[in-house]
């Protein structure tokens, strides 16, 4: 029996200064979705940077492709190419040495969620994390009422390993998060490879 290959829906692409009008746009149009979800920084002189301005995308691009990150923006798959931007995914905190892990971190357009781009974005970026990055722990560190997002990385065997009391400013305060993780073994287990 031939099982028929889908098409991919999204693509990941290395971003440049070019995407940055689009990826404005987009966290904009998104704001009141993301927002519930969103890591609070605290810049120079203790204010809180906003994580929606132009001068974001600067400070995502600047750290796109680093020694402690990858970071990708999510395209629409497309006959032309780079498709309509949709969302980001990223690997955070890349720890190298014994550990060889990362955490990751991915967002999704208001208009676009709901439809398995995301799923099929993290599994990209699994595929990179466990292939050519040769890492071999990739962490996801979730709000415990998301959800959808808890549901994604349940999808793709994250296993749920604990709670992590105010482990992250969320929002404007500390929240907890439950982390999830995957192995590089258990990658390979479920991949088939």
């Amino acid at each position: 029996m031939v099982v028929a290959m889908r098409p991919p829906q999204v693509i990941l692409v290395e971003p440049t200064g070019r995407d940055k009008p689009a990826y404005v746009k987009l966290r904009e149009e998104s704001r009141a979705w993301l927002e519930p979800w969103e890591p609070t920084i605290e810049g120079d002189g203790g204010v809180a940077e906003d994580r929606f301005a132009e001068d974001a995308f600067d400070r995502f691009l600047s750290s796109a492709s680093t020694p402690q990150s990858r970071r990708f923006l999510v395209r629409l798959a497309s006959q032309r190419g780079r498709g309509e931007l949709i969302g980001q995914v990223s690997l955070n905190n890349i720890a190298r040495g014994a550990f060889q892990c990362a955490a990751l971190g991915y967002w999704v357009g208001h208009r676009f969620a709901g439809r398995g781009y995301m799923t099929e974005a993290v599994r990209l970026a699994a595929s990179r994390a466990f292939g050519p990055m040769r890492l071999h722990r990739v962490e996801a560190n979730i709000i415990p009422t998301n959800e959808p997002s808890r549901a994604l990385v349940r999808r793709l065997g994250f296993r749920l390993e604990g709670l992590s009391p105010r482990f992250l400013r969320i929002a404007g305060r500390w929240q907890d998060h439950e982390r999830w993780a995957l192995t590089a073994e258990e990658w390979t287990e479920r991949d088939g490879r």
